[in-house]
């Protein structure tokens, strides 16, 4: 007899991450059939577009999982097992309008949306409605875990630990699929071949390998094999990869010689910054402060044109599917199950399959605080994510991964509390923030352009 699958509700039905990804996952998993997707978009003409893609998935796939949807998630959310947070408003638009307010004050930001005056921002405009959402959630499906796939995942995460305490949660990012990531880096130093669709048991049981801290600043720090240290072949990869794209650095803002950014920062704190695309923004050594030229350049402005042009092209297959002139079988072939449905299907079904988790780090890192807000690899199922160890993190880098977790917990207050005081102090504290002046002008010209979707506490006279 097949079990019920779970209720998974999704608060963003039509989003570029997960929406067609959920409904690929329950269409196809032995785990999730006969269970229920219930699709949540304040956008009627999205969530309509989503559900007529479900049914006709699931209705061709014969897998017995019911849709239900609403504008409204009160109506729908009862008796989840899992809720999934993937909403955005008009993401492209808002974190163009936060990097060119950013560089005007002199802060660069090539992906805008975790850290800086872009990733602060956002947490204003977004932590509100995430926490109100768990807390409809602990009244409506107490029993459901509340998995946060919104960035800045850290400050999400935070927010939802310390406002929504009675709902049970964690965190995602769409980095660090396992068993993928494992898998690639057994490739890129040679243990296994490139063709290897897997890692054989006992080519696991000889691994060592750590990675873990704050979400887009996570560190491979330790990679023995049979206990032979790899990291001189992980710098040989990067050296490889950075000589090559020497004339093809290419153009996307968190593309752009990331190999080169990778090897600096590998050469300077000994470790590999395993999430470049996102950490070269961490750092204040790619701004162009200073008086000697940054090499090989400034970070490349974000680009919010080409980001809205990609969601809108994917959006449009979307529709395709959705109204019959992309085939159901094409849908499941070019359709992939995600980070975030892996983890539902293994949660449910029992799995066992280690994931990498945004939670707490319970001594995972035995340097970094028992609740320091880390994305870590963790054994899962329905009791919730438990970190596997992995050691001290090592000095220089870890100095780092402290003021980013300052930075993060003041914002996820800043954010809840409308306290300017507190909005001025995450900003200072951020490390690519090194003038008062300019974070205050930054601050004010921000909260001007965006009052039409920040909570009104922000503007109450003071």
């Amino acid at each position: 007899m097949t079990m019920r699958g779970p209720k998974i509700t999704v608060i963003g039905a039509g989003s570029y991450f997960f929406g067609k990804q959920v409904i690929h996952k329950m269409a196809s998993s032995e785990v999730m059939r006969e269970g229920t997707l219930a699709l949540v978009d304040t956008d009627v003409k999205t969530l309509n577009t989503m559900m007529r893609l479900a049914r006709r998935i699931f209705k061709s796939t014969g897998c017995g999982v019911k849709v239900v949807g609403n504008t409204d998630r009160r109506k729908v959310m009862a008796g989840s097992d899992f809720m999934v947070l993937t909403f955005s408003d008009r993401n492209a638009h808002f974190r163009g309008v936060d990097t060119e307010i950013a560089a005007r004050h002199g802060i660069r930001m090539c992906s805008s949306d975790t850290i800086g005056p872009g990733g602060i921002f956002r947490a204003l405009r977004e932590i509100p409605h995430a926490v109100a959402m768990a807390r409809d959630a602990a009244r409506l499906a107490p029993d459901a875990w509340v998995i946060n796939f919104v960035n800045p995942t850290t400050v999400l995460g935070m927010a939802l630990r310390s406002y929504a305490p009675q709902t049970t949660s964690f965190a995602l990012c769409d980095g660090h699929h396992e068993p993928y990531n494992r898998l690639g880096w057994c490739k890129n130093v040679g243990i296994l071949p490139e063709d290897a669709g897997c890692i054989p048991p006992d080519v696991q049981r000889r691994l060592d390998l750590a990675i873990g801290g704050v979400n887009h600043f996570t560190v491979l720090f330790r990679f023995l094999y049979d206990g032979k240290d790899m990291m001189p072949r992980v710098r040989r990869f990067v050296l490889r990869k950075a000589a090559a794209e020497k004339n093809n650095p290419g153009e996307h803002s968190k593309s752009r010689y990331n190999w080169t950014y990778a090897l600096k920062l590998f050469d300077l704190f000994g470790v590999y910054l395993d999430n470049i695309g996102h950490t070269k923004e961490y750092v204040p050594f790619f701004q162009g402060y200073g008086v000697k030229a940054c090499e090989p350049e400034p970070l490349r402005l974000f680009d919010a044109a080409a980001r809205a042009a990609l969601m809108a092209d994917a959006w449009n297959q979307t529709k395709r599917y959705a109204a019959g002139s992309l085939s159901v079988k094409q849908f499941m072939r070019e359709v992939h199950n995600d980070h975030a449905t892996d983890i539902i299907e293994s949660m449910w079904g029992g799995l066992g399959k280690p994931f990498f988790i945004n939670t707490a780090n319970c001594g995972a890192i035995t340097n970094l605080p028992h609740d320091a807000f880390l994305e870590l690899r963790c054994d899962v199922d329905m009791r919730g994510p438990r970190p596997q160890p992995l050691g001290d993190m090592p000095r220089g880098i870890l100095g780092l991964q402290t003021q980013l977790l300052d930075s993060h917990e003041l914002t996820a207050e800043a954010a809840m509390t409308g306290d300017r005081a507190l909005l001025r102090r995450a900003l200072l504290t951020d490390p690519i923030c090194n003038n008062i002046g300019d974070a205050d002008a930054c601050i004010r010209d921000l909260l001007a352009a965006e009052r039409d979707v920040l909570p009104a506490y922000w503007y109450r006279r003071r």
